[in-house]
């Protein structure tokens, strides 16, 4: 059973605080076999000229090759590559977000991964009813439909599940799979959001399954502490709320067809390395424990 981690979870998000090799050469060292990249427009890009000492890059502006390589040296594999780009709020917005999930379709062939990860839209606001951004859904859905038909065909698309999100609930993600009947439109199973929400995730591993392209190991704490500024607080794996075991059980030993991250945020630059290295452990005796 392998699992990956992200870029993000061990460094202070956009902030040059980690050179990305380092980051690179942490995330194996903790015993991760898998790490998402993420596409940060107008950050530094990795060249022949530039080694940037930030983790998040510019995938587009970079010599993919030499990410490609860095990544090989740290004897890891690309699980996925994300960039927040999911705009649908009009017709314009959504032809835009296409063309950017064009380039990272591209991205994600020179990097040799499959699964293009983007954010889930952004609705008007959190926990809205389905029927209140059901033209929101309508136009993501058919725009990822369209972007599917126009990149190679082993190439999927996995919106992470998001408080906030176009795509949030169950509700909105299987009504997002009635939209597109291509399995290639799945979901990162966001599993900290899916807590924070109130929602039973698992179902979706239940009824679709194949639709599960990632499943991300996210321990959210239900109420934040007294300084948290949001809803959304995300912790050390086993430290918060979310009930992995619940989704532990629905997997094969093996973890399936799905690709599995595991990563936080809510954890002081400090600590991330250590807590990380917890976090996986954490996941693998829960792992042994249930299969």
């Amino acid at each position: 059973m392998q699992f990956g981690t992200s870029v993000h979870a061990l460094t202070d998000w956009s902030a040059e605080v980690k050179p990305f090799r380092q980051v690179l050469a942490e995330a194996a060292g903790l015993g991760f076999a898998q790490i998402m990249l993420m596409n940060l427009p107008g950050q530094a890009a990795l060249t022949a000229d530039n080694d940037p000492q930030g983790a998040m890059i510019d995938l587009e502006q970079s010599d993919i090759s030499l990410v490609r390589d860095a990544v090989a040296d740290a004897e890891l594999q690309v699980c996925c590559v994300y960039q927040g780009l999911m705009n649908v709020g009009s017709e314009a917005e959504a032809a835009a977000t296409a063309e950017g999930l064009m380039r990272l379709a591209d991205l994600a062939l020179g990097l040799q991964t499959d699964i293009l990860l983007p954010n889930a839209g952004v609705a008007p606001e959190a926990k809205l009813p389905l029927v209140q951004k059901a033209e929101l859904l309508d136009r993501l859905s058919r725009m990822v439909a369209e972007v599917l038909r126009r990149i190679p065909s082993h190439l999927k698309i996995a919106p992470d599940i998001h408080y906030g999100g176009v795509i949030e609930t169950v509700a909105d993600c299987l009504c997002y799979f009635d939209q597109i009947p291509d399995p290639r439109a799945g979901i990162t199973l966001n599993i900290g959001h899916m807590t924070t929400l109130g929602e039973e995730g698992w179902r979706l591993l239940e009824r679709h399954p194949e639709r599960v392209h990632i499943v991300a190991w996210k321990d959210h704490l239900l109420q934040p502490p007294p300084e948290a500024t949001h809803p959304i607080y995300s912790v050390e794996l086993g430290t918060g709320d979310s009930p992995f075991e619940r989704y532990a059980r629905l997997l094969p030993p093996d973890g399936g067809p799905h690709k599995h991250l595991i990563t936080f945020e809510h954890v002081p630059l400090a600590e991330k390395q250590a807590a990380l290295g917890r976090s996986l452990q954490y996941l693998r005796k829960l792992w042994g424990e249930t299969h």
